[in-house]
């Protein structure tokens, strides 16, 4: 749902809140999980455990196919692959070398050319509104093969960590279900169709968790899924109150947020089951998925990943790089060599994984480009979640870098935040980023969350050359 549709649905009393979404969900399901969708996670699966020379194959194949269809069918890349001397024969020859030729795409020309882009061999079946950290809306429409391919790889996903079709499930996403100034439960809207139980992230206050308990203790999901920040506030609740859960999840997979070392510490230790991650994007970015073993796997079969490090060259083993993508999952508008502003930190592991999956690891997501802090003292820092580690009296905490000399912390505590506690997380700050800077830490009720309900913990309000 989205613009006026969106505002009707709020405005709504919850019965008809509930109708509305089933059957929004009824038609969602017929759209996305259909012939074409099992054809592909049946494919998709297969290749999950194929070896490597399978795989690429299968890579090159697709890449073969995309680069064709926007030569022929896509205004801005027929323009600049004419411009560049690219023929349909040196596509078919070498698609990869092809793709080297193309200059990135960026963000602003992603949002500002949309029309432009469109490969109109491809009919929408839907539109999307990307928000992003800004707020400020990106269209993305979608085909109908697309958006079976995006969610048969989803599900495979979700197969390869032990989740069963039709599994009953949580989900926590910023989709504003219910009223947002609701102080009363209920909090949440079932999905019939999916046996799916979506909870608002908006509503998770010290006063409103025990209900959040409350209906996770009756519904009792085999899978929670959504925004790691939402399920980490009621795993603190959880562990702080040494509540007991009535039910044990088989998995929980978290996406759509940077997940932090102490919120997976946090959430395993309440649900009893472990924590997997997921990258993927509404713009239709390949896949990246956490295995069994622990390890992220870049899905090849899902599209093309690059990596270029903070000098602008390809990154090596060992390095935080930007992601550069070409996807295999969004045909209708296609990301060719797309900087997607998101960065990860490359695995000096060239072993295979024990899982069984050949496709290649990476060690982090590390998240956004704006995620990373630079300071002169300590250069380029990815992860500040480790300045949190051994504290107590911290519920929620937000880094935010003005300039490379001034950080300023918002932090949510209770009466267990101590002046020794405070001493100890600013020495942490200095040890991680360094002396020479001001540290403003303010104690505040609430930090607002970010666009479609995201909860920022890190962000830098200033340009690098990255």
């Amino acid at each position: 749902m989205g613009g006026l549709k969106e505002t009707i649905y709020n405005k709504m009393p919850y019965p008809f809140k509930f109708v509305l979404l089933n059957i929004k969900g009824y038609l969602n399901k017929k759209q996305r999980y259909n012939k074409q969708f099992e054809s592909f996670l049946k494919e998709y699966n297969t290749l999950w455990k194929a070896d490597i020379a399978t795989i690429k194959t299968y890579q090159e194949n697709k890449l073969g196919v995309l680069l064709l269809e926007v030569l022929e069918h896509s205004p801005w890349y027929s323009s600049i692959m004419k411009n560049l001397g690219i023929t349909k024969t040196q596509i078919e020859q070498d698609p990869f070398n092809v793709l080297n030729k193309m200059p990135i795409l960026e963000k602003t020309d992603r949002k500002n050319n949309v029309q432009a882009l469109l490969n109109n061999k491809r009919e929408t079946a839907m539109v999307g509104h990307t928000s992003g950290t800004s707020g400020s809306p990106t269209l993305d429409y979608i085909d109908i093969e697309s958006i079976n391919a995006s969610f048969a790889f989803w599900k495979r996903f979700h197969h390869t960590i032990g989740i069963k079709p039709n599994t009953k499930q949580v989900r926590f996403s910023g989709r504003l279900i219910v009223d947002a100034k609701a102080s009363k439960p209920p909090f949440w809207m079932y999905n019939y169709f999916d046996n799916q139980l979506l909870m608002s992230t908006y509503h998770l206050t010290e006063n409103n968790l025990a209900s959040y308990i409350k209906k996770l203790n009756a519904f009792k999901p085999k899978l929670l899924d959504g925004y790691p920040s939402a399920i980490y506030i009621i795993s603190k609740y959880i562990n702080k109150n040494n509540l007991k859960l009535s039910f044990i999840p088989s998995a929980i997979a978290v996406t759509a947020e940077t997940l932090y070392d102490y919120q997976r510490e946090e959430i395993e230790k309440a649900f009893q089951c472990k924590v997997y991650n997921q990258y993927a994007s509404s713009e239709g970015s390949p896949f990246i998925t956490e295995c069994t073993a622990g390890n992220l796997h870049l899905n090849l079969d899902s599209g093309v990943f690059e990596f270029i490090n903070i000098k602008g060259e390809p990154a090596k083993t060992g390095e935080i790089a930007k992601l550069v993508v070409t996807s295999f999952i969004n045909y209708r508008t296609p990301l060719v060599r797309y900087s997607i502003e998101d960065t990860v930190l490359l695995s000096n592991n060239k072993t295979l994984c024990s899982c069984g999956c050949k496709m290649p690891i990476i060690e982090r997501l590390i998240g956004r480009e704006d995620d990373i802090l630079w300071t002169e003292a300590k250069g380029f820092v990815g992860r500040m979640d480790t300045a949190y580690k051994g504290l107590e009296g911290i519920i929620k905490g937000q880094i935010i870098q003005k300039s490379p000399t001034l950080i300023e912390i918002n932090l949510e505590t209770d009466a267990l935040f101590t002046k020794k506690m405070k001493t100890t997380f600013l020495n942490n700050l200095k040890a991680r980023l360094g002396e020479d800077i001001e540290y403003q830490l303010n104690t505040v009720d609430t930090i607002p969350l970010g666009a479609n309900g995201k909860f920022v913990a890190v962000k830098r309000q200033f340009k690098l050359n990255f």
